[in-house]
């Protein structure tokens, strides 16, 4: 038997994978009014990812540490948002860029900073490092993120959890580098590279050590990268075949194969922590980006959350796969976007970003504020001192 909530109405349902319905209120602040006036929130309660078992007595070992404590990592965007626009396309508030610009999703890249908190949004702490697409290792003594500040284009570094002792483990001399993932074992770091920039457009998926040795490229056309429970698989982000798309692939780089096909852009997969499922972005029922939630092997598709107003992006699972933490979009201004840019949207719109979470038992709960906005979440335990 599910729970079915209804506008405050909690019911019994026992229907197999019974959806979860709540309709949100008005606030005062004006971000939060927009959001919430048309927010909706669709949850596939029974179908939610399980607490996985531990692969390996090493795994045991770190989940049960009482030195470990479970955290969100994320980024705060610029609080200068830049909306100039330039020969836009009629209709579709698309420019055409003819100089480089450093501006992306949340603002100017250089200004976004790091910043770790609780599940529920509590103990926020400023890491003071700038940077973006944060991740923590397994073991919770490092984090990797990507930062424009050694060359003209974004690359990843590596530095202690607390933020301190950052060094570049990418060179990529082409184009922007970004999307770290560590692997569950802690020996792999997959990351996506752009071949060409002005706009970014040819990524490709890398491999490398955690400490940026031995890096091996497994995949040509595809960024943001997502690895399976078990390591083995990547799924990822491709342009491949028109539009971005899911797809996924051996670790190695074989058996590439195509996960979503329609004419919406499906990006930003996460792989639930039980394999079971993978989480994704897709703007296939409107103008505005929603998750959606998938089978490994590309069935059972079905929307998961969305909003007639805002982007929901940049989907996380928490550790024992009961919480997915995603950012919400409420676009400023007429935005910029490179015609031939292959990034997702989401990753390239400005506006006002916030945190939000929501569980397997429809629960929703807000993360960030207008005033400390967040973007690009992602869990991971993080190693407290004694």
């Amino acid at each position: 038997m599910s729970r079915v909530v209804v506008g405050g109405y909690v019911k019994a349902s026992n229907r197999p994978c019974a959806f979860s319905h709540r309709m949100l209120g008005h606030s005062s602040v004006s971000f939060l009014r927009a959001l919430l006036q048309l927010f909706v929130v669709v949850m596939a309660t029974p179908c939610f990812s399980q607490a996985p078992k531990p692969r390996n007595s090493t795994q045991t070992a770190i989940n049960s540490s009482s030195l470990l404590a479970e955290k969100i990592i994320f980024a705060r965007p610029d609080p200068y948002l830049t909306t100039e626009i330039i020969n836009t396309e009629s209709g579709a508030g698309i420019a055409a860029a003819t100089t480089p610009r450093r501006f992306g999703g949340g603002g100017d890249m250089r200004r976004r900073t790091i910043a770790v908190m609780n599940p529920d949004g509590s103990g926020i702490t400023d890491l003071h490092v700038n940077g973006f697409s944060p991740v923590l290792s397994p073991e919770g003594t490092h984090i990797a993120f990507c930062a424009v500040k050694d060359t003209q284009y974004s690359e990843i570094y590596v530095a202690n959890a607390d933020g301190t002792g950052s060094k570049r483990v990418t060179t990529g001399n082409k184009g922007d580098t970004c999307g770290p993932a560590w692997s569950h074992d802690g020996k792999k770091i997959a990351y996506y590279s752009f071949t060409q920039t002005d706009p970014s457009r040819n990524a490709e998926i890398w491999l490398m050590d955690a400490d940026g040795g031995n890096a091996k490229r497994v995949a040509e056309h595809a960024s943001s990268p997502a690895w399976s429970p078990d390591d083995r698989q990547l799924a990822f982000t491709s342009s491949r075949d028109g539009k971005p798309q899911i797809y996924a692939m051996n670790a190695d780089g074989s058996n590439p194969r195509r996960l979503t096909n329609d004419k919406a852009e499906d990006s930003s997969p996460a792989w639930a922590p039980d394999g079971a499922a993978i989480a994704f972005v897709s703007d296939r029922e409107g103008e505005h980006r929603s998750l959606f939630l998938m089978a490994p092997d590309g069935s059972q598709q079905r929307r998961l959350v969305f909003s007639k107003k805002q982007d929901f992006c940049f989907p996380a699972w928490s550790l024992d796969g009961g919480t997915i933490a995603f950012t919400a979009l409420n676009r400023v201004g007429p935005q910029f976007v490179a015609v031939g840019d292959e990034r997702p949207r989401c990753e390239t719109w400005n506006g006002e970003y916030q945190l939000f979470s929501f569980d397997r038992e429809g629960h929703l709960r807000q993360l960030t504020d207008v005033k400390l906005m967040g973007m690009q979440p992602s869990y991971g335990r993080l190693a407290m001192a004694h």
